[in-house]
């Protein structure tokens, strides 16, 4: 169960690449983008149409206030972690927070939560043959030309993992 904040989503659009959510729910992964992260990305003026991705919505948020979440945190990234962390907590299945900011990825981990970003989401697609090798180096040589920041040592680590899948 993948749990996205909207960096990610930002990222993909971006790459022209949204069509990897759905391709992931259709491995079977299910897909929540919180309330929160969806009125994030409407705000920013991301002509995102999620319904058509056939991606679940959760309609009714997780508690924020009963776990010590950060408030230096997004909204959107303050939701996607109480909801994995709702969900992790009451059924027997991994759930991962999907976030590209660093601070939302150091508070998920000192939960228990896995994360993964961006990158991660890529190299996901290509072990699961969603997307072919060219596809997934294609997308991290595209990178730099979005809104994510990410060193060049990050994106060489990446490369590498996709070369040796």
């Amino acid at each position: 169960m993948f749990v996205f904040d909207a960096s990610p989503i930002i990222v993909l659009q971006e790459l022209k690449r949204i069509d990897l959510i759905n391709s992931i729910r259709r491995k079977g992964v299910m897909i929540i983008i919180p309330r929160a992260v969806r009125n994030e990305l409407l705000r920013s003026g991301l002509q995102v149409d999620i319904q058509n991705n056939s991606v679940t919505e959760i309609p009714a948020e997780a508690d924020i206030g009963t776990i010590d979440i950060p408030q230096s945190l997004g909204e959107g990234e303050r939701h996607a972690i109480a909801i994995a962390n709702a969900i992790s907590k009451s059924r027997d299945e991994t759930v991962i927070v999907i976030t590209d900011d660093r601070k939302a990825r150091k508070t998920s981990e000192k939960m228990g939560i896995k994360v993964l970003g961006t990158l991660g989401l890529i190299k996901f697609a290509k072990r699961h043959g969603i997307i072919t090798k060219e596809e997934a180096l294609n997308l991290i040589e595209k990178i730099p030309s979005t809104s994510l920041y990410i060193t060049q040592k990050e994106l060489e680590r990446a490369r590498s993992v996709i070369i040796s899948q």
